[in-house]
């Protein structure tokens, strides 16, 4: 985003700001020597050739093949990008200049693909500027997404944190009493405590240890069996080194809270779930695993999970995967964070 005489113009009004600025200059160029026609028709040939190189360098060759590692399919896809548009110029200016000066160009054809070609040449070195451009917006805009994002949390949080001493105090007195009632209730209230102390204390930080969000994942879980009629099966895999890695606070719980949301069965004996963690290659790879029911058939598209796409997003740029599939009624999503 930019702003003009305060007000905030979007990229893509910005581009076609510049476009339009860019064509009327070169129509007015061509209108000094020719009829309005001919003007016309040429702008629109030059404006076609300088787009298709622009954008076909910046928006499509760059990211899906240089960026990549693509070096040599990037440059032949570069020189066949610039033939082929050269080609369609050339044969677009001899048709036309042939339509209104009837055969009157003295030029060889090797002099308009020469000149053709160097014109072209010089919008593809533009197109890296142009792409530095894109990006530098691009982090412009996710810079104001996030720091949007950090003030909702923060408001969420100070939401959240009304007396939080007194309902931890309120919290214990009922666990005391639980204890000697009924110790079962007691050790419910301990992970309901948990949960609380976890918002409270660890989700306003940019980063919390991985053995805290899984005792936290832990505590939710146990929650969430107590209300099934069956008891449920899941299997904890941990493979990464205690307190070796750290990740942002409340990655996890969506893909863990979108199991008991959309893929559990009350009344069915075979729900499970499945949460493995490790980490290799310089990632940290979470997969969570569940049984999905036939009238269960929406779990894909959860707002939970369209919310933790959106923060990563934030967070991580294109840095990170995520993939979710359903096969033979199993649903696995799968999460690669960089560390």
């Amino acid at each position: 985003m930019v702003k003009f005489f305060d007000r905030e113009v979007s990229l893509v009004k910005l581009q076609v700001i510049t476009w339009l600025f860019v064509m009327a200059l070169t129509f007015a160029s061509y209108l000094q020597n020719a009829d309005f026609g001919y003007a016309l028709v040429f702008t629109i040939i030059n404006m076609f050739s300088m787009l298709a190189v622009i954008y076909g360098n910046a928006c499509f060759l760059l990211p899906k093949l240089y960026f990549k590692g693509r070096i040599f399919t990037y440059l032949l896809a570069t020189v066949l990008l610039l033939g082929i548009i050269c080609f369609i110029r050339v044969e677009l200016r001899s048709y036309f200049h042939e339509l209104y000066f009837r055969g009157e160009d003295q030029s060889t054809s090797f002099q308009v693909y020469a000149s053709i070609m160097t014109s072209l040449i010089i919008n593809y070195l533009f197109s890296f500027i142009f792409r530095l451009a894109l990006d530098y917006f691009n982090v412009r805009k996710d810079q104001k997404r996030l720091k949007e994002y950090t003030s909702k949390v923060e408001l969420d949080l100070l939401k959240a944190q009304v007396q939080p001493h007194f309902l931890f105090n309120t919290l214990n007195n009922i666990y005391y009493v639980a204890q000697r009632e009924s110790p079962q209730s007691a050790q419910l209230i301990e992970k309901l405590a948990n949960i609380m102390r976890y918002f409270v204390d660890e989700a306003s930080k940019a980063l919390v240890k991985l053995p805290i969000d899984i005792q936290f994942l832990k505590d939710y879980i146990d929650l969430e069996r107590m209300r099934m009629l069956h008891p449920m099966q899941v299997d904890f895999e941990i493979n990464v080194v205690p307190n070796a890695v750290e990740l942002p606070p409340m990655l996890i719980i969506p893909l863990v809270e979108n199991v008991f949301k959309h893929g559990i069965d009350k009344r069915s004996k075979e729900n499970y779930l499945s949460l493995k963690i490790e980490s290799s290659d310089g990632k940290l790879k979470i997969n969570v695993s569940n049984k999905v029911f036939e009238e269960k058939n929406e779990q894909q598209g959860g707002n939970g999970l369209k919310n933790l796409i959106a923060r990563l997003d934030i967070l991580y740029g294109k840095n990170y995967k995520f993939e979710r599939t359903l096969t033979n009624n199993i649903f696995n999503a799968n999460l690669e964070l960089p560390l």
